[in-house]
């Protein structure tokens, strides 16, 4: 039986103590892994040039680029023990080793 399963078969009051025990979870982990890509990370100002959000199953890096810039502008690598985002010719925006390895078949990268 799939936890999905369970959690449908859950009364109102007892999906409501689950979600916060998740939130609850998530946050402390969040907590222990907050400084993860910055104490890793080539960049040495103490604000980050990019944000991020984790959940229990997914993790989305949001990395500021200039106007216009275009995909080909960029290099992005995403690799099993590496994370690296920059401008062609410059220094990067962002590039760090993540605490947990990343699943690369399951990772996509935008420009939006």
């Amino acid at each position: 039986m799939s936890t999905q399963d369970d959690y449908d078969k859950l009364t109102p009051e007892e999906r409501e103590i689950r979600d916060k025990a998740d939130r609850q979870r998530e946050a402390e982990e969040q907590a222990g892994n907050a400084d993860c890509f910055q104490r890793n990370s080539i960049q040495t100002t103490l604000a980050l040039p990019y944000s991020w959000k984790q959940t229990l199953q997914d993790v989305d890096v949001v990395v500021p680029v200039p106007k216009g810039t275009r995909a080909r502008d960029l290099v992005v690598v995403i690799s099993k023990k590496k994370l690296h985002v920059g401008l062609k010719g410059k220094d990067p925006i962002m590039a760090g080793d993540p605490c947990q390895d990343i699943k690369v078949e399951e990772s996509t990268w935008t420009l939006g």
